[in-house]
């Protein structure tokens, strides 16, 4: 039969609604990223910039501070003044300085021009000897003999260059004027092997934030030595402080956190020292700067997208009723509730799946029934079967063996194994009870053991220990006996020991052991019989099968055996429902 299909008038609402909600939502999309993107590229672009002015001019400044020094010390005019001075200073050992006698070295410095405006240069000689281009009135500089990095430097080789960065100006004149100094200090030698110098080259920090200031607010400019501290700041303040973000590879920018606001980051590296420059734009800046013919057209399309969205949420719910109320039936029947039925019927797709699963659910209801049905004569087979393992080959034996001792001896056990075997055969022929007592199928075991002493001549032990409480209890007839059967002639094989059975309650749960003292079972026998795998006899798996059926998941049994310790089986029987396998009951007494 072919399936209607949907209405005209439901294809059409809804190609509408997806051909002007997708539009909408792809176009607010790309609007919105484009925008974005390109003023990101544009603040990182601007950030380029400034950048490269910045390293223009502090690079300048550095290379200025460099040739300064080469000028000094490649200079052999002002080194052999420097040794005469030197020389001149030891002899006389007064430790003051002859300011006309050390005249050149002192004209040499205040001829060096720089790049950027004021600079300070010292010659620091040993035993308080140096020289400078500003004046020392009243302010030694034999604190500098003291300082630490002085002290490293002593042990680095000559000609090491060292940028110590942003210190406190050490120029009391113009300590107010200019309170940071950035600075530069180089190891050199006055003779070969012999008598080592210093050079102390300074700047005012002003003189690398003035280019700084040309960008204030935006973007945020800074000079970074090698191990990420600020050498000069836009802020002043910051100097001396750890870089706020590390400066991102140069060509490329990052998205960082700092004082919970985000900022577009751009690094530049400098050819000296290891040092950078970052420029860090506010984020908030650069989104904010969309245009309001932006922020209107945004607004318009969210208004527009929301309204869509609403209708097409309306119709699909419509639509998708009959599918939510099929998934909820489906939900209660995985839970067991096979009456439930959806009800779902019309002229559509959704209809004819909804009358043919709750057809399905019938036509299952009816396997159930059916299955039942034949499990039920499955169970009787078995007991039949399992009725049927003392054959006639066994009774033939027990009669010729009661015969022969007939004939050979008079002794009065003879009564007693007819006894035996009257009850055993009374037990096995009788199906109006197939749940006795357990001490009835405990006195069937005893009856069964006397047999087969009696047959195979030999004296094995039956000892019997059940709890008080567990005497009436109600099992399935012939539960035990297949399984002394098995201890008896696969555990004992048939010769002297001893099988024990012991019963206790537990919970609601009836316990049964059945042990033996024989000859046990290996690893490998006792985990494929636990596995399902093949075993030698049919009595253990036809009581397992057997107990499953009529218990289910509720009865357990476990075996324990090693060889050379014997076996034992248990099995736990649960007493709560009793009632409910009533109807097995009379099916097998049927």
């Amino acid at each position: 039969m072919r399936l209607p299909l949907i209405s005209w008038r439901q294809k059409l609402i809804l190609m509408s609604l997806l051909c002007l909600v997708v539009p909408t939502v792809l176009t607010l999309i790309l609007l919105g990223l484009y925008a974005k993107n390109e003023l990101k590229s544009k603040a990182v672009e601007k950030a380029e910039q400034a950048l490269e002015v910045a390293e223009l001019y502090t690079s300048n400044i550095m290379q200025d501070m460099v040739n300064a020094f080469n000028s000094i010390q490649y200079d052999s005019e002002t080194i052999t003044d420097l040794r005469v001075a030197w020389n001149k200073y030891k002899q006389e050992g007064t430790g003051r300085v002859d300011f006309f006698s050390f005249r050149h070295v002192s004209e040499k410095l205040d001829r060096i021009t720089f790049f950027g405006g004021q600079t300070y240069v010292t010659i620091l000689l040993p035993n308080g000897l140096y020289f400078t281009n500003y004046s020392t009135y009243d302010n030694s500089l034999n604190f500098m003999y003291d300082q630490q990095w002085l002290k490293e430097m002593a042990s680095e080789p000559s000609n090491t260059t060292r940028w110590l960065g942003t210190q406190p100006n050490y120029v009391r004149s113009d300590a107010d004027k200019y309170p940071d100094v950035v600075t530069i200090i180089r190891k050199f030698q006055l003779y070969n092997n012999g008598v080592s110098a210093y050079m102390i080259l300074s700047k005012p920090e002003i003189q690398f934030r003035q280019i700084f200031s040309r960008y204030e607010g935006d973007p945020v400019l800074m000079l970074l030595d090698k191990s990420g501290t600020v050498v000069s700041h836009t802020d002043p303040a910051q100097i001396g402080a750890s870089a706020p973000v590390p400066a991102p590879p140069e060509g490329r920018y990052d998205r960082s956190e700092w004082n919970g606001a985000a900022y577009l980051t751009v690094g530049h590296a400098l050819p000296f020292a290891g040092w950078s420059l970052l420029s860090m734009t506010p984020y908030a800046g650069v989104t904010s700067k969309i245009g309001s013919m932006f922020n209107r057209t945004f607004v318009l399309q969210i208004a527009f997208f929301l309204l869509f969205a609403m209708l097409l949420l309306y119709f699909l719910n419509q639509w998708t009723k009959p599918v939510m109320r099929l998934a909820r039936t489906a939900s209660k029947v995985e839970k067991g509730f096979l009456d439930e039925r959806s009800g779902v019927r019309g002229r559509h797709e959704v209809g004819f799946l909804g009358m043919a699963f709750d057809r399905m659910l019938d036509r299952i209801q009816d396997m159930i029934v059916q299955v039942k049905e034949e499990q039920t004569r499955k169970r009787m087979a078995e007991l039949e079967l399992l009725q049927a393992q003392i054959n006639p080959h066994f009774l033939f034996n027990t009669l010729n063996s009661i015969r022969m001792q007939l004939i050979l001896k008079g002794e009065e056990e003879i009564g007693g194994m007819i006894g035996s075997l009257s009850t055993l055969l009374r037990m096995t022929i009788n199906r109006n009870n197939e749940f006795v007592p357990l001490h009835e199928e405990v006195s069937t075991v005893e009856h069964y053991m006397q047999l087969m002493n009696f047959r195979h001549h030999e004296n094995a032990a039956l000892t019997v220990n059940l709890a008080s409480d567990t005497l009436l209890a109600a099992i399935p007839r012939f539960t035990l006996q297949p399984l002394v059967e098995n201890a008896y002639i696969h555990g004992l094989r048939q010769k002297q020991g001893e099988i024990a059975i012991t019963a206790w309650n537990q919970q609601q749960t009836l316990c049964i052991e059945i042990r033996d003292d024989g000859v046990g079972m290996d690893e490998d026998a006792v985990a494929r019989w636990k596995s399902g795998g093949p075993m030698s006899g049919i009595g253990l798996k036809n009581v397992k099968e057997r107990l499953q059926i009529i218990y289910g998941s509720l009865f357990e049994m476990d075996i324990a055996s090693a060889p050379g310790e014997g076996s034992k089986i248990i099995l736990k029987i649960p007493l709560q429902g009793r009632e409910e396998h009533s109807h097995v009951q009379s099916h097998l007494s049927g």
